[in-house]
C-alpha cells in the first residue's frame, strides 16, 4: 500500500523566491509535552517574531532519533526526557527561509517527546521557550505557521487518551496561505544536502 505524504508549500510572504538556491533537507520536528500540564512547547523567535515547534536538520552521522534529542537540547536546554517516540507521520514543507536566504524543501519526520522535568542545560538563546494548550496554539501559530498546529494535532491524535472529543480540529488541514499537494513516499526528491 502506498504511503502519501502531504507537501505544504507557502504561498504568502514565505513563498519560494525564484532566484534563491533551493536546499533539500532531512529534518525533525518535535511535539514536546510539558511534564505536569497538558501544554505543548513552542518557540517564539525574537528576531523574526515567529511562533514555531522545535525543528532542525538531521546532521551527517546522525539518525533522526539522535537529531531530535540534539535539537531539543540545543534549542531549549531541556534534557530530562521521560519518553520519545517517532510518529508514523511525515510531512514535506516548501518555503523561503529568510534567516538563511534560501528556499527550503524540508523532508520532516515527527517525534513526540514527553518531558520528565523542566531541568535545563545551557543552550542557544535565539527564542523564548513557551508552553500553551492545544486550543490556544491555533491562534499562537497563526499564519504562516498553521501547519505546525496541524502537525501538533496529528501528534496528539496518535497519543492514547491525549486527544479529547472537544479537540475536534485534530489533524484538520485548514491552511490559508499554503498550497497542499501529496506525494507518494517513495517519490520524494533527492535527499542530498
Amino acid at each position: 500500500m502506498k504511503k502519501l505524504v502531504p507537501i505544504i508549500e507557502s504561498i504568502d510572504n514565505n513563498k519560494v523566491v525564484p532566484d534563491a538556491e533551493t536546499v533539500y533537507r532531512d529534518c525533525v520536528m518535535l511535539v514536546v509535552k510539558h511534564p505536569k500540564e497538558k501544554k505543548y512547547l513552542y518557540l517564539h523567535n525574537i528576531l523574526f517574531g515567529w511562533n514555531v515547534l522545535v525543528q532542525g536538520g538531521i546532521e551527517k552521522g546522525e539518525n533522526a532519533y539522535m537529531s531530535a534529542l540534539r535539537e531539543l537540547k540545543e534549542e531549549t536546554g531541556f534534557c530530562d526526557v521521560k519518553s520519545i517516540r517517532k510518529l508514523d507521520f511525515d510531512m514535506d514543507n516548501v518555503y523561503y527561509a529568510a534567516h538563511k536566504k534560501q528556499n527550503r524543501y524540508a523532508i520532516i519526520q515527527t517525534y513526540y517527546i514527553e518531558l520528565k522535568s523542566l531541568k535545563q542545560v545551557d543552550h542557544e538563546q535565539e527564542s523564548e521557550i513557551l508552553f500553551d494548550t492545544y486550543e490556544n496554539l491555533y491562534e499562537i501559530f497563526g499564519e504562516p505557521f498553521r501547519h505546525h498546529y496541524y502537525l501538533l494535532g496529528i501528534a496528539l491524535k496518535k497519543q492514547e487518551n491525549v486527544a479529547s472529543k472537544a479537540e475536534n480540529k485534530l489533524g484538520t488541514l485548514d491552511l490559508v496561505n499554503h498550497k497542499v499537494t501529496y506525494r507518494d513516499f517513495d517519490e520524494r526528491p533527492d535527499r542530498k544536502n
